[in-house]
Parts: structure tokens; sequence; C-alpha cells
């Protein structure tokens, strides 16, 4: 990505181009021209963060999420570009990429085609709820549109009455819709779920802790989180009374690896972690009990 390089060439940026790092520099570049460091290098790098976090962003849903949403951000970013809203905007739409990747995006979606995840979605529900038409799943999904999509498409299948499952939100999508829940509207949804008038939840991660979500046959990750403390907070909500599964979408020779990856090997440490703990309160406690036992007999042996 030119606006990456264009970044590091300035200095700005130096580990590797993901979400966490480019917000990470986009904040350490705003923090020093508001200290009134206004040189020619730092605002030329803000405008460089700017697009490539977009761009990230962009090739984040399309390698992960849904074309669907990802047309969505396409639309929203020339929307801004036409009110002007931000240089940075107005550069990304006038590259030729850009626009070339927005035809072929569009082609796509006009041939009905969608992210592979999608029909395996499709699949995996329809075979849990013929296995057992009384299963009720929960799919998370980092992004609300994703969510959105996902409902759509599974709410063709035969038995299936999902909804999504958000948080609130006063933003609008494209059609002027909103797009987030308040809480009385999330309370009967969980009602609903609980009732069995509604057998699949599909959730962004408010759905992870603190609701009082029943139980489910089947949890499903439409991609991996690298946090091992959601990882092991969403794989709660099944086999806690009764048998259940766990399924991960992982989208091949994508960031969905790496952060498969990262939530495993960080689960394992935190096992590691955890045993070790005990092990150490194991070992203390037989000490204790041994010298207790040691006290005892001493005592015995003054007595007699």
């Amino acid at each position: 990505m030119r606006k990456v390089e264009e970044l590091k060439n300035r200095k700005l940026l130096f580990h590797p181009p993901i979400k966490r790092y480019l917000l990470e520099c986009q904040g350490n570049i705003m923090r020093s021209l508001n200290s009134g460091n206004k040189n020619m290098n730092m605002m030329m790098g803000a405008s460089a963060a700017s697009q490539a976090i977009k761009l990230e962003h962009l090739l984040e849903l399309i390698e992960t999420q849904t074309l669907t949403s990802a047309n969505e951000y396409f639309k929203q970013i020339f929307l801004q570009a036409h009110e002007q809203q931000t240089k940075a905007v107005q550069h990304i739409v006038k590259q030729p990429e850009f626009n070339q990747a927005y035809i072929l995006l569009t082609e796509l979606l006009t041939r009905k085609k969608e992210h592979p995840k999608i029909e395996e979605i499709n699949k995996i529900v329809s075979d849990s709820l013929e296995k057992n038409p009384k299963a009720k799943i929960i799919i998370f999904a980092q992004f609300r549109l994703t969510g959105q999509k996902i409902v759509e498409e599974i709410s063709q299948i035969k038995g299936v009455k999902a909804r999504v499952f958000v948080g609130q939100s006063s933003k609008k999508n494209s059609k002027g819709e909103k797009t987030g829940l308040n809480q009385k509207e999330q309370n009967q949804i969980i009602e609903e779920f609980k009732r069995g008038e509604i057998n699949v939840l599909c959730s962004t991660s408010i759905g992870e802790e603190g609701l009082d979500i029943p139980e489910v046959n089947l949890v499903v990750f439409y991609e991996p989180v690298p946090s091992a403390i959601r990882k092991i907070q969403r794989a709660g909500r099944t086999a806690r009374l009764m048998k259940g599964e766990l399924i991960i979408l992982i989208t091949l020779g994508t960031r969905d690896e790496s952060y498969y990856y990262a939530s495993m090997n960080k689960e394992k440490k935190m096992h590691s972690a955890i045993k070790n703990i005990k092990d150490k309160m194991d070992s203390e406690l037989t000490i204790e009990k041994t010298i207790k036992e040691e006290q005892e007999k001493d005592n015995q042996k003054t007595l007699y």
C-alpha cells in the first residue's frame, strides 16, 4: 500500500501496517500537530495515515467480512468525498485503483456473488437445525453490517428465525436506517431467544458478556478474534450445561489466520500461567499440611 510506504519513508510508522499500529501512528501525528509541530512532514503524514486507515479497513471488509459491507463502505467514502469532509477521502476517490476495485465489486454483487463465508454459514445453520430442529445458535460477527447480511441470508432457510443483536448507536446506514438497538429492543430480543421464538442470534461483541443469554447448542465465529479473553467469553455461551459446538470461520491467506493463531497462543499462555499458580498453591498447601502434621506429632510426644 503506497500510503503505508509513505508513512515509513516519512519516519512516522515503525510497525507492521495493521489497524492497531496505523491508529497509533495517526494518534502520534495528531498529538504532534496539536502541540504546535505543524511542519510539512507531519501535515502530509496526517493525510497519509487517514487514507491508510480507511483503505486498511476496506481491505479487511473485502478479505474477511462480506462484499455487501465493503460496498457500503465504498459508498460512505464516495459520499464523504462529495461532501468534501476531508482531503484524505478526496485523494482516495481520485485513485484509479480505488475506482477499479469498486467497479469489480459492483460487478460481483450484480452477479449475486458474496464472500465464501456466507455460503458456509448457510450450510452450518441448515445442518445444525436439520440435526436438531430445537437448536439455538449464536453467530458472532465483528461488524454490524456483516451481522445484518448474515441474518438476511440465513432467514431464507426453512425453520430459521434470526435476528441481529447489536449495541446502541445513533449512526445510520446509507439508506438512512438506524444501525443500533436500544436497551428495550435488546431485552425483547433476548426474551424471544429464551422462549425459542428466535433460534439464531447474530451478535456483535455486545453478546460476549454481561447479558442473560441462555446456553446455546452452537456458537459460530464469523471471524477469529485476536483476544484470548474474548474468544473464551464467546465460546462460553455453549457447553456449560449440555453438549455444545464451536465453529470458527477462517479465510486462508488473510488476517483471519494471524488473529486465530494469536488468540490460540495467548490462550495457551493463559492456561499455562493458571496451571503454574495452581501448582504453586498446591505445593504451598502440601508444605503447610506437612508442617502441621509434624507439629501435631511433636505435641503428642510432649504430652507423653
